[in-house]
């Protein structure tokens, strides 16, 4: 692990600040995970795919459902994303 330096005159001021950030962040990326999880199952469902075979490349893509599926696949994408995020930041311990 690497570490990240922060200078401040007033560390004990800082450090709840700091801890208080990433939690609120952590609990935007929770929120954001949920309602995109949503909505991919919604999208999923609706349009009869396994997310799965869709990231694999094995869903055709008619021309009537093509615009719903590229939207599922970009909300899989967002899922990743937000995943990564959250990942990054359950790793993250500040050492006063």
């Amino acid at each position: 692990m690497q570490k990240i330096e922060i200078n401040t005159p007033e560390p004990e001021k800082a450090l709840p600040v700091l801890r208080d950030a990433i939690e609120r962040q952590k609990r935007v990326l929770y929120q954001s995970l949920t309602q995109t999880q949503d909505r991919i199952q919604e999208l999923a469902s609706r349009l009869n795919v396994n997310p799965d075979l869709l990231l694999a490349g094995k869903v055709p893509h008619p021309e009537n459902q093509d615009m719903d599926l590229l939207e599922l696949e970009g909300e899989l994408e967002i899922l990743r994303h937000l995943r990564e995020q959250l990942e990054s930041l359950e790793h993250l311990k500040i050492c006063p």
